[in-house]
């Protein structure tokens, strides 16, 4: 009697590693697109500094704003054509529940910084109705956020994740992706227009919260969202100082 014929094992799906676990989807997150990734920002910073300086106000602010953020678009286009961490680009409702709290909550925190050194609470009033306004109103709440998100804490939060990962481990990892992303987005603006202690203080504790929100979720959207509602409140408070005067 011939013996039953055994049927093939069925193999199991493979798991794909998210980007935090290390893997394929960041094998190209190397040292040298960082390195060239924070080159193409100083580069940017140097050429936005400059124009602020040369330049008319109102053409210079364009110009600088523009030369800034291709210096950060075009580092995440070359890093995301190498590759595409896999699961930070993926979006849940939850975040944004996350970017309305904390963006709130940066904001008031923002207010103490400013009340504790001093600072009126309150910003000037502003032409509500100028053009001006109305664009760097929806640059900051729209733009600003996607660009600059993108870069410190796409590139480089995972970038510097990725390499210390490999070398030391996942608590160094995150210690160093914390506060290299952050003295770069504090050390990028204050570079461009100079930032009072307050200032840099709220900037800091914005880039901070950003990068724990991508490090905690392994997503970049609750970063985008945080920074947005934060920018989306300061302009809100400008137009409720304004219409009170």
């Amino acid at each position: 009697m011939p013996e039953p014929i055994a049927a093939p094992r069925s193999r199991g799906r493979r798991r794909h590693r998210a980007w935090r676990e290390g893997g394929s989807s960041v094998a190209r997150w190397d040292a040298e697109m960082l390195g060239w990734s924070i080159a193409s920002l100083g580069a940017g910073v140097l050429a936005a500094r400059a124009a602020a300086l040369l330049l008319p106000p109102v053409p210079a602010s364009i110009v600088a704003t523009a030369v800034l953020w291709a210096s950060l678009t075009l580092p995440a286009i070359w890093a995301f054509r190498r590759s595409r961490p896999r699961g930070l680009t993926a979006f849940r409702w939850v975040d944004a529940v996350i970017g309305v709290v904390w963006g709130i909550l940066l904001r008031i925190a923002q207010g103490a910084f400013a009340a504790a050194a001093g600072q009126s609470a309150w910003p000037s009033a502003a032409d509500l109705s100028s053009p001006v306004f109305i664009a760097e109103a929806a640059a900051a709440t729209v733009i600003a956020p996607v660009v600059e998100e993108f870069f410190f804490r796409a590139v480089v939060v995972v970038g510097v994740y990725t390499i210390v990962h490999r070398l030391s481990g996942r608590v160094a990892a995150v210690v160093a992706a914390l506060i290299v992303s952050t003295v770069l987005f504090v050390a990028a603006h204050g570079l461009v227009a100079p930032l009072a202690p307050a200032d840099a203080s709220s900037l800091a504790l914005v880039g901070a919260v950003a990068g724990v929100c991508v490090l905690a979720t392994g997503r970049i959207w609750p970063a985008i969202l945080v920074h947005a509602v934060y920018n989306l409140t300061g302009i809100a408070v400008v137009v409720v100082a304004t219409l009170a005067v």
